[in-house]
């Protein structure tokens, strides 16, 4: 999007409006000037921040806004001070100066309550917010036109009558603004509040600015006895929030501030929240008792307030540290994910989520010793801590942690909690090491049974079982050419012999594996039953090993088995796919489906058993019919 310059017209013109304004004013005797500075202090900082705002991004409706934010202020600046000198000398023009005053400030302060709703990235929180958008900006334009037709105006604290004035101020203009006022602050509160769940980094400045701004407004109005106090806490609040929305826009790293925004934000919410309510406090207490008694009331509200601002500090720090003041808190929580991994080889699967929920860490990461990642979340920004996971002097792998902004390193309390937790991921990574290892061991001893087996079923099959048939064949002719007891007796047991190689045989591994591979005995097995349609469906498998075809079989035989049993169906698909190192097959029947309670018998816990044995998996579905699948890695 290309970069546009002529936005920059506007704080330009602002500045013009409000110098002319001030100077206007200032020679005016008596004047009430503090509006008058606060429209100044908006009139020359916000229009800025919306033209660097606009500038680089020309769509975004929030430098928009605080464009005209401080163009309705400084506007009013320089309507009121014509208004206000040239009734002194005669101008022309007064009173339309005098009616603009009264009714051009909101375009700018109505402009900043809608702020909260584009915050930060110029679009509502979702479209929900539509038509509560569209009824604040009615609400608006009503209040717009109800100032315009309010029947007094009012400059620099002088009052007139409105020549065009209908509508008394008192009561219904000011119970209009303030409930108008109040209902768009609510919801730009509500609209922010949305944003803070879903984007709490970027906004941190924003609110910690808001919070800020409105301490500076609960004490302005309770000192009213003292009104310039009041003035300058607001002309301090009011330019930290474009500052901080540019700086929330821009997403802060841009102004590299970010490490300083992040030390001083606990600090100023704590500032904010308790000024507001110890004013508050302190106000009611000094309206309830008399005033020599007002120095040990403030004394008492201090007293009780140390107690709150502990409190709230802890939970501020807690929201944006999370649990480093607090170990233990930190190694129950990763305790707790731990014990409820059913599977040793799953231990780590949300280790490094309650890593990085536990002391709000953008990005964490357990890597095992051969470099594999087995757990990680968030996104890498930046560099990382790497903590060493040792468990019985063997090294496992590591912790790595990245700080929560850039150029913001991790204190010591972090990384003692990292420490504290590594010790523990140590064993869990070693005991799905050693589950790991297990399983593979035994899959490994499967394999080469499975293998020692086919081996010798083909000496058998192949050596010794032709053998002893010749033997037997070369006796019988014996015995035909010299008839006698022994030959025959030898003869005899030669048979016996013969089939009990040929049983063996047929015992070690299914023959129709060998004849038929495991497709041409899939459909053997689909051909002998009897009853429903069966329908085989085999991809291009690759060689497979003798254990896998040997599970595979055994699994649908069992399946098939069960579905002509139990299932009452009227038709069942066996189909076997290899894909990604996994062999895959299912059989699927139409019939009642699983019972319910389901009881796993012996068939079925023979089929879970072959799959684990291999490092696979076994599932058994009911929706519409019985669908087992197993999943035996190649």
């Amino acid at each position: 999007m290309p970069t546009v310059r002529w936005p920059w017209i506007v704080p330009v013109l602002c500045a013009v409006a409000v110098v002319v304004g001030v100077v206007l004013t200032a020679g005016v005797e008596h004047a009430d000037t503090d509006y008058l500075v606060l429209d100044a202090i908006v009139g020359l900082t916000y229009p800025l921040t919306g033209a660097l705002i606009v500038t680089a991004r020309p769509r975004h409706p929030v430098g928009w806004l605080f464009c005209l934010g401080g163009a309705g202020l400084a506007l009013q600046a320089l309507a009121g001070g014509y208004a206000a000198f040239g009734e002194a000398h005669g101008w022309p023009g007064i009173l339309a100066a005098g009616w603009l005053t009264n009714w051009v400030f909101l375009t700018g302060f109505g402009s900043l309550l809608l702020l909260p709703l584009y915050l930060p990235d110029g679009r509502l929180p979702s479209r929900r917010w539509r038509l509560p958008a569209g009824l604040m900006i009615a609400a608006l334009a009503v209040l717009h036109v109800v100032l315009m037709l309010r029947d007094h105006i009012w400059v620099w604290g002088v009052e007139r009558p409105n020549p065009v004035g209908l509508i008394a101020t008192d009561p219904y203009v000011s119970t209009a603004f303030a409930v108008v006022v109040t209902v768009l602050g609510i919801g730009g509160a509500a609209a922010l509040a949305t944003r803070l769940r879903r984007d709490l980094r970027r906004l941190l400045p924003v609110f910690a600015a808001v919070v800020t701004l409105a301490a500076a407004v609960v004490a302005d109005s309770l000192l009213a006895a003292a009104p310039q106090i009041g003035v300058v806490l607001l002309s301090v609040a009011l330019p930290l929030v474009p500052v901080a929305t540019a700086v929330s826009i821009f997403r802060y790293r841009l102004f590299d501030i970010e490490v300083l925004l992040r030390r001083t934000v606990v600090y100023t919410l704590l500032t904010g929240l308790l000024l507001a309510v110890y004013l508050g406090v302190v106000a009611t207490a000094h309206a309830l008792v008399a005033s020599t008694e007002t120095l040990v009331a403030t004394a008492v509200v201090a007293v009780a307030f140390a107690p709150l601002r502990a409190a709230l500090q802890k939970a501020v720090g807690r929201w944006l540290f999370g649990h480093r003041g607090d170990p233990v808190t930190a190694l129950n929580q990763l305790g707790v994910r731990l014990e409820a991994a059913a599977d040793p080889t799953r231990l780590l699967d949300d280790a490094a989520e309650t890593v990085a929920s536990t002391l709000r860490l953008p990005w964490v990461a357990v890597v095992s010793a051969d470099g594999v990642t087995v757990s990680e979340t968030g996104r890498r920004v930046g560099g990382a801590v790497q903590l060493p996971l040792t468990a019985s002097g063997h090294h496992e792998g590591e912790l790595r942690a990245a700080p929560r902004s850039p150029g913001e390193p991790l204190s010591r309390a972090d990384l003692a909690v990292l420490t504290d937790l590594a010790r523990h991921l140590a064993v869990a990574l070693a005991a799905a090491r050693l589950a790991r290892e297990v399983r593979e061991s035994r899959a490994d001893l499967v394999k080469a049974r499975e293998e020692e087996r086919r081996r010798l079923r083909r000496d058998l099959h192949d050596g010794l079982g032709p053998g002893l048939a010749a033997i037997g064949i070369g006796l019988y002719l014996i015995e035909a050419a010299s008839p006698g007891e022994e030959v025959k007796n030898v003869r005899e047991l030669t048979q016996t012999l013969v089939a009990d190689v040929r049983r063996i045989v047929q015992g070690l591994r299914p023959p129709a594996l060998d004849e038929l591979g495991l497709a041409g005995a899939l459909e053997d097995l689909a051909l002998d039953a009897i009853g429903p349609e069966v329908t085989v469906t085999v991809s291009e498998l690759p060689e497979l090993s003798a254990a896998v075809e040997v599970a595979a079989y055994r699994i649908v035989q069992e399946a098939l088995a069960n579905a002509l049993k139990h299932a009452q169906a009227g038709r069942i698909d066996i189909s076997a796919t290899a894909e990604g190192g996994q062999l895959t097959v299912t059989v699927t029947d139409d019939g009642c489906g699983l019972p319910d309670p389901l009881v796993e018998g012996v068939g079925s816990g023979s089929m879970r058993d072959r799959a684990a044995e291999l490092g696979g998996t076994l599932s058994r579905t009911s929706t519409n019919g019985t669908t087992v699948k197993a999943v035996l890695p190649l």
